[in-house]
């Protein structure tokens, strides 16, 4: 089982994704909030698979888009249907995707007993590399609530409009910033609420969370970045938000 160790407001773990979910009791979280891999950088399954990372190295899971689509719908599958274990009546799970993904996520999503009721999107505000065409400016937030309706707390909109986390600043490759991730808790969990991430990365739902008032659990497979999430929120979980 997960060996949890506290950093003020923040619990953290490293620990797969299911096993820490299933060490969580029973309707004790208001909202998950998780940034799984993508899996969708080639339109098809060799691309998805191919050796290929995001510049980085040293993970102990698998870098970049080498799990295939049918691995990435079974792993968010089992993870929903903890979320639905887990979560508060009318808490929120939200799934951070590439567009690809959607039609085969959605459905997968939904059918944990969750209710698939927005999708949200992260307006960057400026368009991604490339030459002519259209280059890709934003990504997806998948909405399913336990229940009838959400606890919804803060009125957003469903396109939220934030300039990318710039390198310097970056604690992880995939790091979404700070204005994306507050505005989702608030929208979601009751001050003092607690919410969760399964795939914390470099740890930046726990900093948005201190933040914004709430508690978090957090947790990664990786060691790296565990470790890399332990400094940020022990050193000034404050420090965040930067552009």
């Amino acid at each position: 089982m997960p060996t949890w160790e506290t950093l003020g407001p923040v619990k953290l773990a490293q620990a797969d994704a299911l096993a820490a979910l299933a060490d969580l009791s029973p309707e004790t979280i208001d909202a998950l909030i998780i940034d799984p891999p993508y899996c969708a950088g080639g339109f098809t399954e060799g691309g998805r698979t191919a050796a290929k990372g995001m510049g980085v190295t040293g993970f102990d899971w698998f870098q970049g888009d080498n799990m295939t689509t049918p691995g990435l719908v079974w792993l968010l599958r089992n993870v929903a249907i903890e979320a639905h274990r887990v979560l508060a009546d009318r808490g929120s799970l939200l799934v951070f995707c590439d567009w690809r993904m959607v039609p085969m996520l959605a459905p997968a999503l939904e059918s944990s007993g969750l209710r698939w009721r927005n999708m949200v999107v992260w307006d960057k505000q400026s368009p991604g590399q490339g030459f002519g065409g259209f280059r890709a400016q934003h990504e997806i937030i998948l909405h399913f609530v336990k229940g009838a309706a959400a606890r919804l707390t803060f009125g957003v909109g469903n396109v939220i409009a934030a300039k990318r986390v710039t390198p310097k600043y970056k604690n992880h490759p995939t790091e979404k910033p700070g204005d994306v991730l507050t505005a989702l808790i608030r929208a979601t969990t009751p001050e003092g609420g607690t919410v969760a991430d399964v795939f914390c990365g470099g740890g930046s739902l726990g900093a948005a969370a201190i933040a914004t008032g709430r508690r978090a659990i957090l947790s990664d497979a990786s060691a790296t970045h565990v470790a890399s999430a332990r400094g940020r929120l022990a050193f000034d979980p404050t420090r965040l938000y930067e552009s």
